[in-house]
């Protein structure tokens, strides 16, 4: 209980940083909280309880540089309503949770629980609390005269399960197996077989379909692979076929074939796994349980190459390419002889004093399925669409050329399946070979996190040649969204991961905050958060063109 206290009193003392009264608006802050008001009595409390806190002031001003909360009419009836959790919803066990709604007047005082909680000016509020006895949030409004109560109900989990282990296999014999599926993006932009370095950890392989991988070990769902002595990963065992024997070494020799917008090489092995890896202008395959070619027919005079190298290793081989400018993306599979191509893209042609011009851009309104919710109940996918639609807009009226993944509330395929409407946009991004890629979306929080200390805008990218792109839409976003800056991320997210095309992914504001939630319904703040995302696109490609 004096933890819970303590975490109340951080998160009072934070919103109360931004409350009316101050001179001018103020980030909400931990850094110097504000003087904390007594906790809330214990219902184990001693025979003299701690009193309630008087109420805090209720109007909640915008974050600076956001639009300011409009103000309900001072008889505005009382309506309570909750956006989160909702009635019967499942949260798992955590110590303390955020709750938000309306009340439907901003003048109005609201208590859950006994805690008063602070109301922005449109009555809108978010608490992060103590879970509550009994599984059952109390709420009270109260406006002079007029009052207006709820009861909501949710649900915790029965009883806390351990853990599931895989299972190991006792019986497995180790076998050569082949791929022949997947689930992931590469090539096509989703047909490869992650691989791991522990079962369902952080992909850091991506398997084509073909690729022949030695089997060793079969625990719960997963396969242990051995790529060199000293290297193994783990892969699903849906994406396999069992094979009996090893094929033999495909190719002998190093070809390369420019083409109009890309050069493939040719690497000789037969199915081999590989990793690859780039860093500014170079690429480098390792091929596991390769060997050194016979040959290295790479001569050319191609202005995207300046040099090659390859090299024997303990576990294979490693071919590195050098290309004259950084790389903009590539595309990795077998051909039928089982020799890998690697097709390195050509950069667009970008002119340097209008950038846009001519660049085909892939923008992806991020959700449905799922998606965040706003207190006042503005779903995300509705946020996200018309920052997209007038993202679009501005960079046509500066001679891009744009497509959306879908340009309704609707998903791509599917509203439900997240990861088969994901694979659907990711791969709809490559085949369509637009030049770059954006996904817009707003963010939320899972259960248990302290939303006033965690929530600040960031961008995403998986790819190390998508890391300008983001770090340039971060660097334009942050300063119009006002909030703290988390920056730019590595993270494992499907339409990020994409190798044909530099990718990211936004998140400009929380809609569970009030005021964020009310900019993202303000058309004047949604035409300057455009306008930051097509600056960090254009910046992006202006310093490309250097």
């Amino acid at each position: 209980m004096v933890y819970r206290r303590i975490l109340l009193r951080v998160v009072i003392a934070a919103v109360a940083g931004t409350i009316a009264g101050c001179a001018a608006p103020k980030k909400i802050t931990t850094e110097k909280p504000a003087p904390q008001p007594a906790a809330p009595p214990s219902a184990q409390s001693a025979v003299q309880p701690a009193p309630i806190p008087a109420p805090l002031p209720s109007a909640v001003p915008s974050a600076a540089g956001l639009p300011l909360v409009p103000e309900t009419p001072p008889d505005a009836p009382l309506h309570l309503s909750v956006a989160y959790p909702v009635p019967g919803q499942l949260i798992q066990k955590v110590d303390s949770n955020f709750i938000f709604g309306s009340v439907g007047n901003g003048n109005a005082l609201l208590k859950i629980d006994g805690f008063p909680v602070p109301l922005a000016k449109n009555g809108a509020f978010l608490a992060f609390l103590p879970m509550p006895a009994g599984d059952k949030y109390r709420l009270v409004a109260e406006r002079g005269i007029n009052r207006d109560s709820m009861t909501l109900a949710y649900r915790s989990p029965k009883q806390e399960e351990p853990p599931k282990k895989n299972i190991r296999d006792k019986d497995f014999e180790p076998q050569y197996a082949k791929i022949i599926k997947g689930s992931d993006t590469l090539q096509t932009g989703n047909d490869v077989a992650p691989g791991a370095l522990v079962p369902d950890g952080n992909r850091e392989w991506f398997f084509p379909r073909g690729t022949m991988l030695n089997l060793t070990e079969h625990e719960g769902k997963y396969y242990k692979v051995e790529l060199d002595k000293n290297t193994f990963a783990w892969v699903a065992d849906s994406n396999f076929e069992l094979k009996v024997g090893q094929s033999g070494q495909g190719g002998t020799s190093v070809s390369l074939v420019p083409s109009v917008h890309y050069v493939d090489f040719a690497l000789p092995c037969h199915y081999n796994p590989f990793q690859i890896a780039t860093e500014g202008t170079s690429i480098r395959i390792h091929l596991y349980g390769a060997t050194k070619p016979e040959s290295f027919n790479t001569t050319t005079n191609d202005p995207l190459i300046d040099r090659f190298k390859y090299d024997s290793t303990s576990g294979g081989v490693d071919f590195t390419v050098f290309l004259t400018k950084r790389v903009w993306g590539y595309k990795v599979f077998y051909k039928q002889d089982g020799s890998l191509d690697v097709r390195v893209r050509r950069p667009p042609t970008i002119d340097p004093n209008n950038p846009l011009k001519g660049i085909r851009i892939m923008l992806d309104p991020g959700h449905p399925p799922g998606g965040a919710i706003g207190p006042t109940g503005l779903m995300e996918r509705e946020a996200n669409l018309a920052v997209a639609e007038k993202v679009r807009d501005q960079l046509t009226q500066k001679g891009a050329q744009v497509l959306m993944t879908h340009e309704t509330l609707s998903g791509m395929v599917s509203d439900v399946n997240q990861t088969e409407e994901l694979q659907a946009r990711s791969a709809f991004g490559v085949q369509s070979n637009v030049d770059l890629m954006v996904s817009i979306h707003n963010n939320a929080f899972p259960d248990g996190t302290n939303p006033f200390l965690k929530y600040g805008t960031s961008t995403y990218y998986y790819q190390s040649f998508s890391a300008p792109l983001a770090e340039d839409l971060d660097k334009e976003i942050a300063p119009v969204t006002s909030i703290p800056n988390l920056g730019a991320k590595v993270k494992s997210l499907a339409v990020c991961r994409p190798t044909w095309m530099p990718c990211a992914l936004t998140e400009s504001l929380y809609l569970m905050f009030p005021d964020q939630e009310n900019a993202l319904r303000d058309p004047a703040f949604l035409d300057r958060l455009a306008a930051a995302h097509v600056r960090g696109i254009e910046d992006f490609l202006r310093e490309r063109a250097q």
